[in-house]
């Protein structure tokens, strides 16, 4: 059943549908096809060369293309990987399958190294995927085929990787060491072994009926690939810089932030040879399904999880990260390849990774679950149809809380806590930086009802299962404190200018000092003149000239802080200033409960390694620094502590 069958049905089948498992899905006959899923992380369906991105950075995925069906509207559920792919899994709305929010120990050596020994992390047992909520490779087994996952980000499977896999294998992505690629520098290059531990796989049960999941943690930040792919540079591009585990280079992220032109380039074209990197792992797996046959009887998909940000909306996502609704981090590449699939085909039809679940299972001949949010897209493969879904949605539940609607032509964004609406007209502006909502009034309210409509849905679907109130997502949307996102909640944890977690407001009007040295972001300033090079440090210091408040710095995190934090600031003198700082710098600490302000001085900063506190608060949000001062403001770091911890 669909879901919009599910408002008129869901009173009836409730029982029967979740009591017991094994009743979700009935005998089916064989099915004809082997499905490989191909995910390399963080790609951006823009950076491909098949999907018009100047550089050729992807001549196998190309190929790929040629040789079968490119969807070219295809966008993710989620802004990151663990909403993403609870989608791509349970073919469930994030707010439904409830998957979207990290745990607050983060994805270290807690969580991998139990992974990496075939075990499951000692994650509390309310925190995983519901076990009312099948995911595909349960789907599969029952269809009678083998099922396998290949993965290196436990973002993806830490709360499903126990559920229908016949075999699981991880590899952790910042804990093997690459030759040539010394400390940071390895971070998840982990192609060459996820390739040949797939190879070995397919060699083995060629002779199979199989579903595998190829999961490749490339492109993902940091740009690292070895120097051998950094293909796309030119004379006027920086130099390069090493490599660190802010997840991007040292001195090309705060010259990013500032909005240096050839500072983002420079990121886009490594991220371009990280694309190519992973692309290169790409062929070799596929040559090895060509080389043993088996694309007669195989269909493979490659999707990606989400997209990247890469400096594209700076007024409000001033990062390189993935935390947005805008098409940076949802348009994601679709493309299937195989047996019975057209070649050279490009379409236009609207997708969503929640269409997965149900068109893996209508190619298999095997009936869906009782619950699905996806529409199948054989008939837009098969050309019977051109469209199968009016809209599709997006969601992002933990930094900013936010939900998207999309038509052919129009979307829209919501930003739940504030009640904005964002307007985009994506046949004349893909980059979505022109607001329209007024100058479309009648569309905005058409897709605003909607999108009301799809929120109340979710809802209902969500509250339908028995253990509703374990629901992460659902807890966040209807803003409840739960035991569960007291589970989640960060106990210590310091956010400094880099990361997702840090934004800057008016960045034309912030500067950047680095060893006493000043810099407002252009080409002309002294970090970038002319002669040997001279990169901003990574303890490089943004700090504003004094103002209405344009300028403004915000600290935040991705999991709800909920419970009682004590929070304390630091920052650092201006080295090289000439003028005293702000005496009474305002900042604003937003929580559950409402705002409040401080003015602080910021001519006596706390010694090394001590902390200025602003205060203790129930459940905070974010704490915002702002130019409306008497002076010139510092942007240095926050610390959030769990009180009782």
């Amino acid at each position: 059943m669909d879901r919009r069958g599910f408002r008129k049905a869901a009173s009836c089948f409730i029982v029967l549908a979740f009591g017991f498992f094994p009743g979700l899905v009935r005998a089916a006959k064989p099915a004809p096809y082997n499905i490989i899923l191909l995910t390399p992380d963080q790609l951006r369906a823009d950076f491909l060369h098949t999907y018009g991105f100047p550089y050729p950075d992807s001549p196998n995925i190309d190929q790929l293309a040629s040789e079968g069906t490119v969807f070219l509207h295809a966008y993710s559920a989620g802004s990151w990987t663990t909403p993403s792919f609870g989608t791509i899994l349970t073919g469930l709305f994030p707010t439904v399958h409830g998957m979207t929010l990290p745990p607050y120990q983060s994805c270290g050596p807690y969580i991998t190294r139990p992974l990496t020994n075939g075990q499951l992390p000692p994650v509390p047992s309310d925190l995983l995927l519901s076990s009312y909520k099948p995911i595909l490779p349960e789907l599969l087994k029952s269809g009678g085929m083998i099922t396998a996952a290949d993965n290196a980000n436990c973002w993806s499977i830490w709360d499903i990787a126990s559920r229908g896999w016949d075999t699981f294998k991880f590899f952790p992505g910042y804990q093997l060491p690459v030759k040539g690629q010394p400390g940071a520098s390895s971070f998840y290059l982990t192609a060459p072994e996820t390739t040949d531990w797939a190879d070995n796989w397919l060699r083995a049960h060629k002779d199979s009926r199989f579903f595998l999941w190829v999961h490749y943690m490339e492109p993902h930040t940091p740009y690292n690939a070895p120097p051998e792919y950094d293909r796309f540079k030119t004379p006027d591009d920086y130099p390069d810089l090493t490599v660190s585990d802010r997840g991007s280079t040292p001195g090309l992220y705060p010259m990013a932030m500032l909005g240096n032109a050839r500072a983002i380039r420079r990121l886009q074209q490594l991220y371009a040879a990280k694309i190519l990197y992973m692309d290169h792992y790409v062929g070799e797996l596929l040559d090895t399904v060509r080389s043993l046959g088996l694309k007669q009887d195989t269909i493979v998909i490659l999707v990606s999880d989400h997209g990247q940000l890469l400096f594209s909306h700076p007024e409000d996502f001033n990062t390189d990260d993935h935390r947005s609704l805008y098409d940076a981090d949802q348009h994601v590449p679709l493309i299937f390849w195989g047996a019975g699939i057209e070649a050279g085909r490009r379409v236009g039809a609207l997708a969503g990774q929640c269409d997965l679940v149900p068109t893996i299972l209508s190619l298999e001949g095997l009936p869906l679950p009782k619950l699905t949010d996806g529409e199948s897209l054989v008939p837009v493969l098969t050309g019977k149809e051109d469209q199968v879904n009016e809209y599709v949605y997006g969601e992002e539940t933990a930094q900013t809380p936010q939900y998207s609607i999309r038509d052919e032509r129009y979307k829209l964004i919501e930003t739940m806590r504030t009640g904005a609406i964002q307007c985009f007209d994506l046949a004349v502006d893909p980059g979505e930086q022109a607001n329209i909502c007024a100058r479309i009034p009648r569309k905005a309210a058409e897709l605003e009802t909607a999108l009301d409509a799809h929120i109340a849905e979710m809802v209902e679907q969500a509250r339908s299962f028995p253990d509703w109130e374990h629901n992460q997502a659902l807890a966040v949307l209807e803003q409840r404190d739960t035991p569960q996102l007291a589970e989640l909640a960060p106990r210590l944890m310091e956010v400094g200018d880099n990361g997702a977690g840090f934004q800057l407001g008016g960045r034309s009007l912030w500067r950047l000092e680095s060893n006493g040295k000043f810099w407002d972001g252009t080409v002309e300033g002294p970090l970038a003149s002319p002669g040997p090079w001279n990169a901003p440090s990574p303890h490089s210091e943004f700090w504003a000239p004094p103002g209405d408040g344009s300028a403004w710095a915000r600290w935040r995190f991705d999991t709800p802080m909920t419970g009682d934090y004590e929070i304390t600031i630091r920052w650092k003198r201006l080295r090289g200033a000439s003028q005293q700082l702000a005496t009474n710098a305002n900042f604003l600490v937003r929580y559950k409960g409402g705002t409040r302000s401080f003015a602080v001085d910021l001519n006596n900063p706390p010694k090394q390694r001590k902390w200025l506190p602003l205060g203790e608060f129930r459940d905070p949000v974010s704490v915002t620094l702002t130019n409306r001062a008497d002076g010139p403001i510092v942007a240095g770091r926050v610390r959030f502590q769990r009180l009782g911890e």
